[in-house]
């Protein structure tokens, strides 16, 4: 017997813009949108009354490391995917390292996809690793091909001891076998040949601002030239890209002059790089320390006329947690590297756009439709569209946030958003129908998430 749920009376994001409809969703599924609300409605108690919010498709993050099995101290895919749910996220796809083992091969692969099985509040595609070790395999990778949402890899050190970078000469394989498969090989641009050095030196110093030392480690023209040998490399392979957490305009240019081109490149850049500036980075410490590490003002906004322009693709948290003694080091050098966000993403994000009177249009695609037609899963996700999955964030923009610490649903509790408000707030998240979080009575105590699989087309090839 069929189910059915209406979402009434809401402003709909639609590929038209918003709208004041009503949603139907039968089993799960879209099934219309009415611009009225028809009669049977009224006399329907299954439904949600959305009056006053936005309703927006489910967030999807393509860039998390909810570190599962293995380093579950640090995340965990449950107490994660509950706080990206409470986010108004409902698809992520979890990165291939800082769980352990990292997913680099067919037995770790399996392992991680049968341990995670009705542990998520959220939908989880899986991306596998490609390193300098994993590419001399093509016969194993081509195993894990069917698995993955897509492939990983970093070009400078990745801070864990069984994910090693992939060496210019190794990328060329890894190039050619991506391109072979037909799978998208996201890349972690930096350039090992320069940062390793500049480390050693400015370890070396002894400096009393280790924080400004950090930061003159990793400058923005190692994210050029990782990113100009990528881009020449797939050109020569027809390799499709897609380069995550860019930190700079004058690196997005590049990759926009490759689109134009012709190449099949998309770019991402992260909430904590359109948000925070070196100078935070400067007073705040470790919490705020990330690769590549956070830019001047100017640079801030730079990325913010990027998104005007529409040359960013999309946004994803790269939620990189741990355990706050690894962030309380005597070193800035020693504390580990990563941004505890994925609950605050689009809270902060459209708080941030409201503040600078950029339309919602030009910022939802960024975690909606860019990453579904981005990796494959459109016939499935991004959109309030007939035939999708009922995927829904309702918000209200006559209500506030605050990112307390109570609040923070994360395993490990402490945030660069702590104490920030943001002007609006998620009142409902719903997964396929399935409300997954409610305000008033928190998250679901029963995990809807589910993992997702491209489906072949008639060709045998797997679409992205």
């Amino acid at each position: 017997m069929s189910t059915e749920l209406w979402v009434k009376n809401g402003y709909v994001f639609t590929e038209e813009g918003f709208r004041y409809a009503s949603i139907r969703i039968i089993d799960g599924k879209i099934d219309a949108l009415y611009e009225c609300e028809p009669e049977p409605i009224k006399e329907n108690k299954n439904s949600i009354d959305a009056s006053g919010c936005l309703v927006v498709p489910g967030f999807i993050d393509a860039h998390v490391h909810f570190n599962d099995p293995g380093r579950t101290e640090w995340e965990g895919i449950e107490t994660g995917s509950r706080a990206a749910a409470i986010g108004g996220t409902t698809t992520i796809f979890d990165m291939p390292l800082n769980c352990s083992p990292s997913i680099t091969n067919l037995k770790n692969l399996q392992s991680k996809t049968a341990y995670l099985t009705s542990k998520s509040h959220v939908d989880y595609a899986l991306w596998g690793g490609m390193t300098d070790d994993s590419v001399k395999n093509k016969a194993e990778l081509d195993q894990m091909c069917e698995g993955i949402i897509a492939w990983k890899a970093f070009m400078s050190e990745s801070g864990i001891d069984d994910f090693p970078f992939v060496s210019p000469g190794q990328l060329e394989q890894a190039m050619k076998i991506a391109a072979q498969q037909r799978k998208i090989l996201a890349l972690h641009a930096e350039w090992e040949e320069e940062i390793q050095p500049l480390t050693t030196f400015y370890k070396r110093q002894n400096s009393t601002n280790e924080r400004k030392a950090f930061l003159a480690s990793r400058p923005i023209s190692a994210e050029e030239k990782a990113v100009s040998y990528a881009l020449e490399k797939a050109a020569k392979y027809g390799t499709s890209l897609h380069f995550v957490h860019i930190s700079s305009a004058r690196v997005v240019k590049l990759i926009q002059q490759a689109k134009q081109s012709g190449m099949d490149v998309t770019v991402e850049t992260c909430p904590h790089y359109l948000l925070f500036d070196e100078e935070d980075f400067l007073q705040t410490g470790a919490i705020l320390k990330c690769a590549p590490p956070l830019r001047s003002r100017e640079v801030v906004e730079g990325l913010w006329e990027c998104i005007a322009n529409g040359w960013i693709d999309t946004v994803g948290s790269d939620h990189s947690p741990c355990p706050y003694y690894m962030k309380n080091t005597n070193s800035i050098w020693e504390a580990w590297g990563g941004i505890q966000g994925v609950q605050f993403t689009w809270l902060a994000l459209l708080d941030e756009a409201m503040k600078r009177s950029v339309p919602f249009k030009d910022i939802l695609p960024l975690g909606t439709a860019n990453v579904a037609d981005r990796f494959g899963i459109s016939g499935q996700k991004g959109r309030i569209q007939t035939g999708l999955d009922a995927d829904l964030a309702l918000i209200s923009l006559d209500e506030t946030t605050t990112a307390n610490q109570q609040c923070i649903a994360f395993r490990n509790q402490y945030s660069p958003y702590e104490n920030r408000k943001f002007l609006l707030k998620i009142k409902k998240t719903l997964l396929r129908g399935n409300v997954i979080y409610d305000d008033q009575t928190g998250a679901a105590t029963k995990k809807y998430g589910q993992y997702i699989q491209l489906r072949e087309e008639a060709d045998g090839s797997v679409p992205h």
